[in-house]
């Protein structure tokens, strides 16, 4: 036994010398990557240095050319003026003179600039040709435009297109969906169905011809009528086989909905037909395009990206479906899931002068299927009709939630969360890919024993669905046994467990914690600057209070936004919420830093070691973003800044590299920060708050923006501590009482801990 066991420690000590060996060798590689990443964006750095200052030198140029040509132009337009001014008098000295009778045949006042394309002859309008089937100039810019929004979306998520089977695709809708397309036509009764279906259409479309006239073969009015036609010949056929559809045809090609946006056509479900301008109603939309569209067209997709967006804006949805029209009528249906947007192609509108071809009949028969069995109710989050407009029971959710936390007393089944506003009041909606968010403003009900109602408290309803396994449950509740201040009491947290998305459905339900920063009716009062201060101060203490953590571990946001910081009640007490993207690190770590290979937050408020792709992060990347909220709001509230410049930085429309060079211009120096925000009617208690910020995150003498970036070390890590980043607050006591200003103060005098050094570490 003896010797076995000295076997056993000798082939122990040669595992642990060999993982040695192979954990040093990984290091070294893992070093060697690092530096090759670092010199790559070194060099993409200094090339687009150089693309931005030959970009500059031929802009210009080009101004330089533009000037000389309005001199020009400006100089004629004199010219013409003097020589209009001089036959004007010469008319009226021979008018005078008796040499001219009557008014001259003609006016030449249309040389005058103002007045250019308004003649003031006698002739009447009517008398010259008008051109109305040529857009104006400002039309055709705008289509293009559009256009090329729609092929940048696309191609900004071009990577999450995946082509699939289509009874796959069909069974993300649901499961009875897939089994009747599987299974569809197979009797002599679908298949009779199916015959009268093409018969109809052709019929119809015969009488449109009649009535409305013929339209040109492969155009998208051609392909509009037609798609209209079968829907409707589905819909008559259906009825009077005793089928009630599901959903209802609406051609929405010239009829918008209620953001004025128009996709050529809609499904709605038809127990709310009659409301068929809510985007929450769609079931499905179409986009039809002509001939000369592939069924890869770019502008197809980008637009049905843009329903997806809308329709998931106020309903939360688990998928969606869209139908894709392009050329000789290929049809292609597109389901978008929490992380792709798979697509496979249908088949063919049916012709009208040949038979009906397989391809033809497969999308006769998909539509059919459609009409009558598929559900949208399966893609709501919410089980009920109304979707989460009304008042709901958690376990309305599609599956009941498995619980997390609960703060009540009693099972969650036993209260009723009463929707306030009909729609979401914030959140991440508007996103394709991703973790994706909708907050709701709501009340608690509980039904007593003696059957009655009794209202609970104000509480925020979160419902997301993400790419990721973390569970922002988990963080918040980290957060609030750690006591960090304000942060809103978590009252309940529950998974959504699916077969389709496994765990990456989650539902918390948080007291109320007022509303967002950003649209605060606070900005509109100038006496009110302090109490804004105050709030930032606040928000301050909950991101130092989170990172300096407890005996357990600590946590940083990663997430701070304008969207994520709100002010409750009469005293407007600062909260911050969103804490989805964090990370709850071990205690051991005595640096508090945390390093991911990732990069997560909200675009326009990372700080610029996140946009250049630095995973390491510390509590001052969150502090940055805190100084870009407060920077934000500024520009939006008190600031007239360039126009073109505001939307750049501040829409999240640029990719990270463009986003990164844009703050590196606007940061590079206090009078460069001051003047792009022209920050002229902002309060002074503000614009000191912020040029203070400005000068602890970026004013170092001895760290230039370069070698924040470029450092595998956050250097501010090593100055800006707890005191350094509370006096930014202190100037304000002066003014007026501001308890968070104090708290902020007394924290960071009983912080053991002073300094943030980043080193490496490992996350829990």
């Amino acid at each position: 036994m003896r010797m076995l066991l000295e076997r056993q420690d000798r082939r122990d000590e040669e595992f642990r010398r060999q993982q040695a060996q192979r954990d040093d060798v990984f290091r070294r590689q893992q070093a060697q990557r690092d530096d090759e990443h670092n010199r790559q964006m070194r060099m993409l750095l200094e090339r687009q240095d150089r693309r931005d200052e030959e970009f500059r030198r031929q802009q210009t140029e080009r101004d330089q050319k533009l000037d000389a040509m309005l001199s020009n132009i400006t100089s004629t337009l004199d010219n013409l003026t003097e020589q209009n001014i001089a036959r004007r008098t010469q008319t009226m000295q021979l008018h005078n003179t008796g040499w001219l009778q009557g008014p001259p045949a003609f006016s030449i006042d249309d040389t005058s600039p103002s007045l250019r394309g308004k003649s003031r002859s006698k002739h009447s309008a009517g008398s010259f040709p008008q051109i109305k089937s040529t857009p104006s100039k400002a039309q055709v810019k705008a289509a293009a435009k559009k256009d090329a929004y729609y092929r940048q979306l696309f191609g900004d998520n071009e990577q999450l297109f995946k082509k699939r089977p289509l009874h796959s695709i069909l069974g993300t809708l649901s499961e009875e969906v897939r089994e009747k397309w599987m299974h569809y036509s197979n009797t002599n009764e679908d298949r009779r169905l199916l015959e009268q279906v093409v018969s109809q259409y052709r019929q119809r479309i015969c009488e449109l011809a009649a009535s409305e006239g013929e339209i040109n073969v492969g155009s998208e009015p051609y392909y509009q009528r037609n798609t209209g036609a079968l829907f409707d010949a589905i819909r008559v056929v259906l009825e009077d086989n005793g089928v009630q559809p599901l959903l209802a045809w609406h051609d929405t090609h010239d009829s918008p909905l209620r953001n004025d946006r128009k996709p050529d056509g809609t499904l709605i479900e038809l127990a709310n037909a009659s409301d068929s301008k809510d985007w929450r109603w769609v079931a499905a939309v179409v986009e039809i395009k002509d001939d000369k569209a592939s069924e890869n067209n770019k502008v197809a997709r980008g637009q049905i990206l843009e329903d997806f967006l809308d329709m998931a804006r106020d309903q939360p949805r688990k998928n969606m479906l869209g139908l894709g029209i392009t050329k000789h009528g290929k049809v292609t249906a597109y389901v978008s899931t929490c992380d792709s947007i798979d697509y496979a192609i249908v088949g063919k509108l049916p012709a009208l002068d040949t038979n009906v071809s397989g391809e033809e009949y497969a999308m006769v028969r998909f539509i059919a299927v459609l009409l009558r069995y598929f559900d949208p109710r399966h893609s709501y989050v919410v089980s009920q009709t109304s979707g989460i407009f009304n008042d709901i029971n958690l376990v309305e959710l599609v599956p009941p939630p498995k619980q997390i936390v609960n703060m009540l007393s009693g099972s969650f089944r036993e209260f009723r969360l009463k929707i306030a506003d009909d729609k979401a009041f914030s959140g991440r909606r508007y996103y394709i890919h991703g973790m994706r968010t909708w907050l709701y403003h709501a009340q608690i009900y509980y039904a007593t024993e003696a059957g009655k109602v009794e209202r609970g408290d104000d509480v925020i309803l979160k419902l997301q669905w993400h790419a990721s396994d973390a569970r922002e449950g988990d963080i918040h509740k980290k957060a609030n046994s750690m006591s960090v201040p304000h942060i809103p009491q978590l009252v309940f947290a529950g998974d959504i467990e699916m077969e389709e998305h496994p765990g990456g459905w989650e539902v918390l339900v948080m007291h109320n914690a007022g509303a967002s920063i950003k649209d605060h009716a606070i900005w509109s009062n100038f006496h009110n600057a302090c109490v804004i201060v105050d709030a930032f101060a606040g928000f301050s203490h909950t991101l130092l209070a989170a990172s300096a953590g407890d005996g357990s571990g600590f946590i940083l946001h990663r997430d701070v936004s304008a969207s994520n910081l709100l002010m409750h009640g009469k005293d407007h007490e600062p909260r911050v919420i969103d804490w989805g993207y964090g990370l709850v690190a071990s205690a051991q770590n005595l640096n508090r830093t945390t390093g991911l290979p990732a990069i997560v937050g909200t675009a326009p408020y990372m700080s610029l070691r996140v946009l250049y792709g630095q995973f390491k992060r510390s509590v001052v990347d969150d502090l940055e973003s805190l100084f870009l909220v407060l920077s934000y709001c500024l520009c939006k509230h008190y600031g007239k800044p360039d126009k073109d410049w505001y939307r750049r930085m501040w829409s999240g429309t640029l990719s990270t590299s463009n986003l990164l060079m844009e703050r590196k211009d606007w940061l590079e120096s206090l009078a460069t920060y001051i003047a792009k925000m022209n920050l002229n009617s902002c309060p002074r208690e503000l614009s000191e708050l912020a040029v203070d910020m400005y000068m602890a995150l970026f004013g170092s003498k001895e760290y230039s923006a370069s070698d924040i970036i470029n450092s595998e070390a956050d250097p501010r890590c090593s100055y800006l501590t707890n005191a350094v980043w509370a006096e930014i607050f202190s100037k304000s006591l002066e003014i007026m009482e501001l308890p968070h200003v104090k708290k902020l103060l007394r924290f960071a005098k009983d912080s053991e801990r002073d300094s943030f050094a980043e080193v490496d570490m490992d996350e829990d």
